[in-house]
């Protein structure tokens, strides 16, 4: 089934370099970043789990889950770090 194929490392970090890529056209820094980059961290888990005989993911239902989880909190990160700070100043411009 096509769902097995999440259980691939290489099919995570190809995924997270294809929506980091992504954000390139698009430029938003709320949909392709965070879901960039949880993919490619969800890639790095499933490497150790390969390599180090760890039972992180038990099957793919549960790194899409964590993938959905790490990218929400990934997203709020971005959006509280480059949010604009408020002036104390009054300006023209603001409205």
């Amino acid at each position: 089934m096509i769902f097995e194929s999440f259980q691939s490392s290489d099919i995570w970090l190809i995924l997270g370099i294809t929506l980091i890529i992504l954000e390139i056209f698009n430029g938003s820094l709320v949909f392709f970043i965070p879901s960039g980059a949880g993919a490619i961290l969800i890639g790095v888990l499933y490497k150790i789990q390969e390599n180090y005989l760890y039972e992180l993911f038990p099957n793919w239902a549960y790194a899409l889950v964590f993938w959905g989880l790490l990218s929400l909190v990934i997203s709020f990160l971005i959006q509280r770090y480059f949010k604009k700070k408020k002036s104390t100043e009054e300006d023209v411009n603001s409205y």
